[in-house]
Formats: C-alpha cells, sequence, structure tokens
C-alpha cells in the first residue's frame, strides 16, 4: 500500500532522511519511535506531501506530493503541534466536512463529544485561542470522523487530560482492523495494545523493525551505551534497574541487553528522550 526507496532529504547541509527504506501493507499499526532528531516528523510530512524527497515514494498506488488531494483524501492527521489555523471551531469543522469523502459532521461532533469537547460552546471561537488539549481533541476528532484508510499521528495523546487519554484510547481500539496506522511517540506503553509493529529510526534510517508477534532468537545480546544529560533521577533509577554500569566518563551508562528485551527497553526509556544526548548498540 505505501512503499517508499531510497529516500532521501537534506535542509541545507544537514541530511534528516538517508536512503530510508520502508513499506507499510493494510492493517500496520505502527509506533515510531527514535530520539528527537531522528527523522521521525520529517517522514510524517513527506507521506503527506508537505516535503519533496529524492527517492521513490508510493501511496495508494499514488504520489503524495504530485497528487496530494487524492492521497489526503485517504489520509487523517493529528500533527504534534497545532497550526494556527485562523478560522473558528465551527467554520473548521464545516470546512474539513465539505473536504470529506465520507458523511463526517455528526461523527465529528460525536467523537468531540466522548473527548470531552463540545463544539457547540466553543463554535465561535478561533481555533487557535483554544487550549492545547482543546486543540488537540478537536484535531482528533476531525481525523477519526473521516474513517481513513491511514491513519497518522504524531503524539496524538500528549496535550490530553487524562479522562481524554483514556477516550481517545477506546476510540483507537474500534478502528476497523484494515486501518493502517502510524502514530509516532515517546509513550510506546500506552500504544502496546494497539499496535502490531514497532518501528525505530536514527538518523534519517529505520534501525529497526519488529513485527510484534515475532518470535526473536533467545541468547542474542547488544552493547548498550547511552550518554544521559543533566541530573535526572528518574533516568539514573531506570538505567540502574537495567544493570547499566556509571564509569569515569560522568552521564555515560554502559550495559548488555538481551535481543528480547530491546524493545521493552526502548518503551521504558523513550519517556526520558530529551535527556539522551547519544545511544549506541551493537550486538555481539
Amino acid at each position: 500500500m505505501i512503499k517508499l526507496s531510497n529516500i532521501n532529504k537534506s535542509f541545507a547541509q544537514h541530511q534528516v532522511l538517508d536512503e530510508l527504506e520502508l513499506e507499510l501493507k493494510i492493517g500496520d499499526r505502527i509506533a515510531l519511535i527514535g530520539q528527537n532528531g531522528a527523522g521521525k516528523t520529517t517522514l510524517i510530512r513527506t507521506l503527506l506531501g508537505q516535503y519533496t524527497a529524492e527517492g521513490q515514494l508510493s501511496m495508494f498506488g499514488l504520489n503524495p506530493r504530485q497528487q496530494r488531494i487524492e492521497v489526503l483524501q485517504k489520509i487523517g492527521f493529528v500533527p504534534q503541534h497545532s497550526p494556527p489555523i485562523q478560522m473558528s471551531v465551527g467554520e473548521l469543522v464545516d470546512f474539513s466536512a465539505a473536504l470529506s469523502l465520507t458523511p463526517m459532521k455528526d461523527e465529528v461532533y460525536a467523537l468531540a463529544g466522548k473527548l470531552e469537547f463540545d463544539i457547540e460552546e466553543q463554535a465561535g471561537k478561533p481555533f487557535f485561542k483554544l487550549s492545547g488539549g482543546m486543540k488537540q481533541k478537536l484535531l482528533i476528532a476531525l481525523a477519526l470522523s473521516k474513517r481513513p484508510e491511514f491513519l497518522i499521528m504524531d503524539e496524538p495523546a500528549a496535550n490530553l487530560d487524562p479522562a481524554g487519554r483514556k477516550a481517545f484510547f477506546d476510540e483507537l481500539s474500534l478502528l476497523p482492523q484494515n486501518t493502517t496506522m502510524l502514530l509516532s511517540s515517546h509513550r510506546v506503553d500506552e500504544l502496546l495494545p494497539f499496535i502490531n509493529r514497532i518501528i525505530e529510526m536514527d538518523c534519517g534510517r529505520i534501525v529497526h523493525d519488529q513485527q510484534l508477534a515475532d518470535e526473536i532468537k533467545a541468547g542474542k545480546s547488544l552493547d548498550c551505551k547511552i550518554q544521559i544529560t543533566g541530573e535526572g533521577e528518574a533516568i539514573r533509577k531506570t538505567l540502574d534497574s537495567w544493570k547499566f554500569s556509571n564509569g569515569s566518563n560522568p552521564g555515560l551508562y554502559s550495559g548488555k541487553l538481551a535481543e528480547a528485551d530491546r524493545t521493552k527497553f526502548f518503551i521504558e526509556i523513550a519517556q526520558f528522550s530529551k535527556q539522551i544526548k547519544e545511544l549506541k548498540m551493537e550486538a555481539e
């Protein structure tokens, strides 16, 4: 359904996507992980046709840059940072409904209500004046109500209150099995009930691609070094729990991981991504 081959994208002299290869099939439910700067958001924007890139990219048999309208009609998208939309809430809902191929206005109102966002109450307010959590709830309602073939979300639950997070994950669980999802998040633990694949990016490439149902060979281990910044006690306790040791270099921890524990380790440290300066893993 979606195939990227030898994708390269640079900004000035900095290469953000580096010969990236990726294929997504119908029904894939993917958690996209990686440190800040790994290329996750650039990949998402390339899929949405917001960026041009060298290489071959096909989505639904279409080019997302050259046939962007047709591609976007099949996609539901929630960005990490809400755009500064000048329209009122009511105008945004009407505009989105007019662009959709499926009747969605009633469903937007219903979904927003489940997320505890009252569209009627906020209809006259400019979107950009909403709180971060309210913007996120409306964007989620708009994306899900399209019944998209491909759902892309960049840190979708980051600004949600506890009730909103629960309602959001409840709605994810109700999506049809043939809905393909790409969810970028630092809280992979929250996504585990909804995903079947984890993709890790680093330096613009896919460095780990695991089907969660795959059996992993026992006994294989990895040498791991992680450089952290600051004095974060929580990340130090987490590394201590994995029996990582700290040598003479301040903030540099080293240890060994079983290959079978790789995903679990990433899930636990993902919440500390802002404190991680460098992470290296090598197979023994």
